[in-house]
């Protein structure tokens, strides 16, 4: 009799653990979209499920770094940034930049990398399928070859590989460039597939996992270098010519207006980040200067945008604000320039064709807030943390969520948003 009550105990506490199992493995829609359970040393929003869209704009403190998980799983670097912080204030003196985030007890590239393995979905830990880089300017892709090393790549989109030649000869320009000329010896090294981005293309960056359980789901490369996407099909136009741009940089070039831009669409939902691009007008600058404005024109409305270029001076401008209209604002930030005030102006505008907008910073400078003043602070929904944007299955609404760099936690939440 005894025996027998052992086996039964037993057996009910194994069916209580396979119960618990079950419960963590299966979780609901309602599960997903919410947070308050906690994993140890895991951040504490739900983890990522079939059907979601997560994007991950990681707060590093030393530039950009956006991480994507797909509806199926596939997954998307935008930008993985490392800026020396001595060096450019050096340089850039009375300008400062950001300190490391969360701490300098591991490197910029070693901190994206363990955000990443908490947050990629168990079923494909073993690689990211594509890393973009926007243009060759640190702050963008400074930590892509450490990263790479710790989590592999199954395939690098630039803006110019494989020949490097636009708007001049790259690999002869940037000779001094470590950080360029090392990029050059890690892709050929490691053989990692590494390609242009293809312009007007909606099929180069696809879902590789399950591309037809999601047929709302596309991500569109809206530019790169002067090519900017028509808006019908796959066609595309060039806004400039590289002797238009050496030619009024007198010899040289600037990164800025050549970088990448996206468009990722799911259902009702539209997201644009864009790297550097530039925006200002006027000033002695040429035309061609304000790529916004031909990308807006194509892009239209959506719920969440970056700000191109960190929010500074020379983007963003009124009519990418307006065409674009967006409901959710991230700004990725480091230095204490970020944003320009007439930009910040222009996204808090409001008239009868506009609504109010959440804007969302990484990481704002002490010496910015104590610049603009407290009316700055107020109009800001969060200044500092990992911002996360989950949209719910077929796009219809998403969160908003800003982490804790340390703890991962959630500090705050917004939404949900209804997409229009």
């Amino acid at each position: 009799m005894r025996i027998r009550m052992n086996s039964n105990v037993k057996i009910i506490g194994l069916l209580i653990i396979v119960l618990l199992l079950s419960r963590c493995k299966k979780r609901t829609n309602q599960d997903i979209f919410s947070v308050g359970y906690t994993i140890s040393k895991e951040p504490n929003i739900s983890p990522w499920q079939e059907g979601y869209l997560d994007i991950h704009h990681i707060n590093t403190g030393s530039g950009d770094a956006t991480f994507f998980v797909f509806p199926d799983g596939t997954t998307m670097l935008f930008d993985a940034g490392n800026l020396d912080k001595e060096k450019f204030e050096k340089k850039y003196a009375p300008l400062k930049a950001t300190t490391p985030i969360p701490n300098d007890s591991q490197t910029t590239a070693q901190w994206i990398a363990r955000y990443i393995e908490k947050v990629m979905p168990i079923e494909w830990k073993d690689s990211i399928d594509y890393a973009l880089i926007s243009h060759f300017h640190e702050d963008h892709y400074g930590s892509i070859i450490d990263l790479g090393n710790e989590i592999p790549y199954g395939k690098i989109i630039d803006r110019n590989s494989p020949d490097l030649n636009f708007p001049l000869d790259l690999s002869s320009h940037l000779k001094e460039d470590e950080l360029f000329q090392n990029y050059r010896s890690f892709i050929a090294k490691e053989d990692i597939p590494t390609e242009a981005l293809m312009v007007g293309s909606d099929k180069q960056i696809h879902l590789l996992n399950d591309q037809n359980r999601y047929p709302t789901f596309r991500v569109r490369n809206v530019k790169s270098n002067a090519t900017i996407w028509t808006g019908t099909e796959d066609e595309t136009f060039e806004y400039f010519t590289a002797e238009e741009m050496t030619d009024f940089y007198k010899g040289s070039y600037n990164e800025n207006p050549l970088s990448l831009a996206l468009k990722i669409s799911y259902g009702d939902f539209d997201y644009f980040t864009g790297g550097d691009n530039t925006g200002l007008q006027g000033f002695g600058l040429p035309e061609w200067f304000d790529v916004e404005t031909p990308m807006a024109k194509v892009v239209g409305p959506v719920e969440v945008t970056t700000l191109n270029h960190h929010g500074n001076r020379d983007a963003t401008n009124e009519f990418f604000v307006k065409t674009l209209d967006p409901k959710v604002v991230v700004q990725q930030s480091w230095c204490s320039d970020h944003p320009g005030q007439e930009v910040y102006q222009r996204l808090i505008y409001q008239n009868n064709t506009t609504g109010e907008r959440d804007i969302f910073s990484t990481n704002m400078h002490s010496e910015t807030l104590v610049t603009y003043g407290p009316w700055f602070r107020e109009n800001y929904k969060s200044l500092q943390g990992h911002i996360v944007i989950r949209v719910a299955p077929n796009g219809n609404i998403y969160k908003v969520f800003v982490l804790d760099e340390s703890s991962m936690d959630v500090k705050q939440e917004y939404g949900p948003y209804q997409s229009r």
